[in-house]
């Protein structure tokens, strides 16, 4: 058996093919760019967004073929392969032919929100059986989409030639010849047709959207032979497949419950493992982490709509950072602290609130852009520590390694202050890509080349640690602030929309 892992991720913007060797080190990457469909408002997040599917297989195929030219022999010691893709982005196709009936529809597009507006009775339902909210952001209203406006969709369903999956499992298919028709817990969990409980398509979900259970692939686990894919002549059995956040968690080694990733990015996301117990937490997600033929990991998700996207706001828009590097420098500078409630797009977990603008307190004559700038870097910390409020509040579920990643984490006067904040330890990820970490990972478990997490896990140490520095007493009284800051800026949103 060889000794190298070969992840492959398809992501919004590009897809990545990564040869990972077995002490956890990434030895090369291949990559290509894929370009998106914008349809109606343009770029906007209101816009509609699609991908040809063939493009989408063949930038799969490039990334690979890139990777391929630098590793020479090292391909004929790849030991198995696994896939991550974009989440809830949806394809259906042909069965005889391979050949798509509609462009596949993006996680971000938002045509399904009249669809989901006429379910909205059941709410709860979805949510008890899904751990998810009811939104156009899942695969299921895009579906139901497709099915009622394609004109081939009822002839082919009726023939048993459609198929229907997220990217994952439309490459998948190809790669196999058609052998592999699958979809991995992580994903069908984001599908809002799935039983988290069960971990199989819910009956009721399918009535619901008038889906038909027959052009479903079949449910297994992240961490599993899926089956051989021929990918440049070379026969490579898959051994994982799962979604793009989950990988980044296992990417980084959390696989015990109170572990949690934070991820700093444009949007942040907060990922917490609840091992083998599902919670249903207000404002959190729940969802599928990841699995093998034994076990299921599961974990909440919380995000944080205006994370980096705040700070690129105030660079493009307001002109008071000029580059990035100068953030760590003007959040030092600065001698009068400010509280800004940050909503450029709503407010994410746990609020869960469109209506939420953007506000911020304690302007005075002697408010500089370092102030400003603070106040934004600050009220990311503030609103990661809310998400995991709810977590310490529930009390069922004992935090342990916090990990953090993304360009914004890049800043170390935010993480010194979310440190602080948080009053525990946090740690900074050494550099990689989580995502082919993750699924090289759950491939090299479920193929053996390392022998159970605990091997897995010490292939992921933190290149730096944060620890508290301000007294507790203070820390209490910032975030009593921010508290005040966030109910008057719902009480301002609500009164003046």
């Amino acid at each position: 058996m060889g000794q190298y892992i070969l992840a492959l991720e398809q992501g919004s913007l590009n897809s990545k093919a990564t040869l990972i060797d077995n002490k956890g080190k990434i030895i090369a990457q291949g990559e290509h760019p894929l370009r998106p469909i914008y349809l109606k408002s343009g770029w906007l997040k209101s816009g509609w967004i699609e991908y040809r599917p063939a493009d989408i297989l063949k930038s799969q195929q490039n990334a690979i073929k890139v990777l391929f030219k630098k590793i020479g022999n090292k391909k004929s010691q790849i030991a198995a392969a696994g896939f991550a893709g974009q989440r809830s982005t949806i394809i259906l196709w042909d069965k005889d032919t391979g050949k798509p009936i509609y462009n596949s529809i993006s996680y971000t597009d938002p045509r399904g929100t009249e669809i989901c507006k006429e379910k909205v009775d059941y709410r709860e339902t979805v949510r008890e059986r899904t751990g998810l909210i009811l939104s156009p952001y899942y695969s299921a209203s895009k579906i139901k989409w497709v099915l009622e406006n394609t004109k081939s969709a009822q002839k082919l369903l009726e023939k048993g030639r459609l198929l229907c999956g997220p990217v994952n499992t439309y490459l998948m298919w190809h790669l196999t010849k058609g052998a592999a028709f699958t979809i991995d817990h992580a994903s069908a969990a984001q599908t809002l047709l799935c039983n988290i409980f069960t971990k199989s398509w819910d009956k009721e979900l399918l009535e619901l959207f008038n889906i038909p259970p027959e052009i479903l692939p079949s449910i297994l686990p992240t961490s599993v032979h899926y089956g051989d894919a021929l990918i440049e002549g070379q026969t490579i059995p898959i051994h994982a497949s799962t979604a793009e956040h989950q990988a980044s968690l296992i990417g980084h080694g959390l696989f015990q419950e109170g572990d949690v990733h934070i991820n700093y990015n444009s949007t942040g996301f907060i990922l917490t493992n609840t091992g083998k117990k599902i919670f249903l937490l207000p404002g959190l997600l729940t969802t599928i982490a990841w699995s093998n033929g034994d076990n299921t990991t599961y974990m909440l998700e919380g995000v944080i709509n205006s994370a980096g996207s705040i700070l690129e706001w105030m660079q493009t828009n307001l002109g008071i950072i000029k580059q990035n590097d100068d953030i760590d420098k003007l959040c030092r500078a600065s001698a009068g602290r400010l509280f800004m409630f940050p909503s450029i797009t709503g407010a994410g977990s746990p609020y869960r609130d469109t209506n939420n603008t953007t506000c911020i307190y304690g302007l005075k004559s002697s408010t500089a852009r370092e102030d400003m700038v603070r106040a934004a870097v600050e009220s990311i910390a503030f609103l990661v520590k809310d998400t995991i409020n709810v977590v310490l509040a529930d009390g069922r579920i004992p935090l342990k390694r916090i990990i953090a990643n993304g360009k914004v984490a890049d800043i170390p006067y935010l993480l010194e202050f979310q440190a602080d904040i948080l009053r525990r330890p946090l740690n900074k990820a050494r550099e990689g890509d989580s995502i082919a970490l993750g699924v090289a990972f759950l491939a090299g478990l479920s193929r053996r080349v390392w022998q159970g997490v605990s091997s897995v896990e010490r292939l992921t140490p933190a290149a730096k640690t944060f620890n508290p520095k301000i007294a507790e007493q203070d820390a209490v009284k910032l975030y009593d602030r921010w508290r005040l800051t966030c109910y008057h800026s719902k009480e301002w949103s609500k009164n003046f929309p």
